[in-house]
């Protein structure tokens, strides 16, 4: 469910990528305050909306360079501001919740490895979030139960994917909250159906529920669909006052979906 909220390299200029990757490798070192494993949980998505709250509220963010044990050839900029942390924050409460689902749905060995490491971390920070995190958990219950019953609603399993980006969007309760939360809720329900999209044929060949296969729905329709809810969280973007990092956000939330698609249908036939 994670990574779908992407960039599109090639059409970034050489300064957007370069504050993209500083934005990407301090919410790395911000992950890092929740321990080194926690860092394995970085994701797009996440990185995404660290760039959008420090744009839209003008945030302090402090800038310096280090050396990562992954690419020590050279160093690396990082930034650092609260909306990083609070980023950061926010991935690990979803890596955690993640990770229940898979355990519960496919019994993974790795999810059940990642979450013994998690839960401390999780425990540690679900105070500061406690109504965020019902709210959450919530919106991740009710995809399991609509899932669990093979619903055919699919607007329904996307909204509730939507409610639950929604709630992590919405960093306060201010001016902003009712904007944030409604691009995020239209990027849930993008997630969760690009995700589907990608997980069908695993889905089909495990007996798993997958709305996609469930609905017969094929390419075409999908990509309707898709560009349905990102044209409606590119509405709610377009209100906010964003500047500084306008051609960044703006290369991912217009990038070509259908150019998306095709990279996971070639990963698939490579598998």
């Amino acid at each position: 469910m994670f990574g779908y909220i992407s960039i599109n390299k090639p059409e970034l200029k050489f300064r957007e990528y370069d504050e993209y990757r500083g934005f990407y490798c301090g919410l790395c070192h911000s992950l890092k305050r929740h321990g080194q494993f926690s860092r394995l949980t970085l994701n797009f998505d996440m990185t995404f909306l660290a760039i959008l709250l420090t744009d839209l509220y003008e945030a302090e963010t402090n800038s310096y360079e280090l050396r990562c044990p992954i690419h020590p050839l050279k160093k690396e900029r990082v930034y650092e501001n609260k909306y990083l942390d609070y980023c950061a924050d926010m991935t690990i409460i979803l890596a955690y919740f993640k990770n229940e689902d898979d355990i519960k749905d496919e019994r993974m060995a790795s999810s059940k490895l990642g979450n013994l490491y998690l839960a401390k971390r999780f425990k540690e920070i679900s105070g500061k979030y406690e109504a965020k995190i019902q709210r959450i958990r919530e919106a991740l219950d009710e995809i399991s139960n609509l899932e669990a019953s093979e619903s055919r609603e699919i607007d329904y399993l996307a909204s509730a994917s939507g409610k639950m980006l929604g709630e992590v969007f919405r960093y306060e309760d201010d001016h902003w909250a009712k904007q944030l939360y409604q691009m995020g809720f239209y990027l849930g329900k993008y997630v969760y159906l690009l995700d589907a999209y990608d997980d069908r044929n695993k889905d089909k060949k495990k007996g798993c529920f997958n709305i996609i296969n469930e609905m017969e729905l094929d390419k075409d329709k999908v990509l309707e669909l898709l560009e349905m809810m990102m044209a409606e969280a590119a509405d709610r973007f377009e209100v906010l006052p964003i500047l500084d990092y306008a051609g960044i956000l703006r290369n991912v939330i217009y990038a070509d979906i259908a150019a998306k698609m095709d990279e996971i249908d070639k990963r698939m036939e490579k598998k």
